[in-house]
């Protein structure tokens, strides 16, 4: 996704006794992608595969970079329409369907004039006021603003446009994920953009383990403090936060880049961050989007109601941070 990221570190621990090592050779891929970086590190040095996960890259920057003219995404925002859709693009519009519903509308696809107008995409920012946010909103609906057709996607008015970059990081992860799991390989690390789904073990033969940042201390510029730590076997992690990227507009208020897709406003509420656990990274980023729009209290009991995902919310009080866990989030701290 193309809104700040909490930053998310690795913490591989070595063993402090005699036990065996696994044997398993990593080979570490390294490179810069979709406007930040991937490191993805691999339990097979026998094999190279450069050029599959270029490949996967290569799909999905054609589907979906709003940035890249040329892309479907580009094009469908440019017409109106879309078709003969790759299977990319349809697969993703299925996830952003999927997670649409999912996240009782907070995961909205359609926010794109409103993100652009926010400035909170390349676009200069626009001045921005009620009347101005009752103009643009009227485009927002995934359901009902997007015809779906065998031939392809169809906006229901001119002026619809999509941002599909909302799950795209998470899409991208599970595809390099499947890329190895197809080719048998049983221990990795796939990190992009601070994203990061994991398997097996790490090159020290220890789980993955994966610190969680403390807010508080990002803020004032402290990268290495963490709040907790959880561990990544078949699990993805995504994290979203508004601390970093927002703007004070002319009237003194505090704009976080994060929307209110009901409201078209950016949000108000205390949440300061929330990191999400699930079996798919797609599912855990377009959450960590959508948990952030809607608030602490409803996505807290929206992420009980949902299998195999937990979530750790941090929440602004008047002079410090509070976290709040769903039941199944690790709560081990320093």
């Amino acid at each position: 996704m193309l809104h700040t990221r909490l930053l998310i570190f690795s913490f591989l621990f070595f063993l402090l006794s005699c036990a065996s090592k696994p044997e398993v050779a990593f080979k570490t891929y390294e490179g810069e992608i979709f406007g930040t970086y991937y490191r993805i590190q691999v339990g097979d040095a026998s094999r190279d595969y450069q050029a599959q996960m270029d490949s996967v890259f290569a799909l999905i920057n054609a589907a979906s970079n709003s940035y890249v003219k040329e892309s479907e995404v580009s094009d469908f925002n440019a017409k109106g329409k879309l078709t003969q859709p790759s299977a990319t693009f349809r697969e993703m519009l299925d996830s952003c369907r999927k997670f649409h519903r999912q996240s009782e509308g907070y995961f909205e696809p359609t926010l794109y004039p409103l993100l652009k107008a926010w400035g909170f995409s390349f676009e200069e920012r626009e001045r921005m006021d009620s009347l101005k946010v009752a103009d643009l909103i009227k485009f927002l609906g995934f359901e009902s603003k997007l015809l779906v057709l065998d031939s392809g996607y169809f906006a229901s008015q001119p002026g619809v446009q999509l941002d599909i970059t909302g799950l795209g990081e998470g899409y991208a992860i599970d595809k390099l994920a499947e890329v190895l799991d197809r080719a048998g390989v049983e221990h990795y690390l796939v990190e992009l953009g601070g994203e990061m789904k994991g398997k097996g073990r790490n090159p020290q033969g220890e789980p993955w383990t994966i610190g969680i940042e403390d807010p508080a201390q990002a803020s004032l510029g402290i990268s290495n403090s963490i709040l907790t730590k959880v561990v990544l076997d078949k699990l993805a992690l995504s994290s979203s936060g508004n601390y970093r990227k927002f703007y004070v507009d002319e009237q003194g208020n505090r704009r976080p880049h994060i929307l209110d897709p009901r409201t078209g406003f950016p949000v108000a509420h205390s949440m300061v961050s929330v990191s999400v656990l699930a079996p798919s990274a797609t599912q855990a980023d377009a959450l960590a989007t959508a948990f952030m729009a809607m608030g602490p209290e409803q996505a807290k009991v929206l992420a009980e109601s949902l299998p195999g995902v937990d979530a750790l919310f941090v929440l602004a009080e008047k002079d410090s941070l509070r976290m709040e866990f769903t039941s199944g989030f690790p709560r081990e701290q320093r």
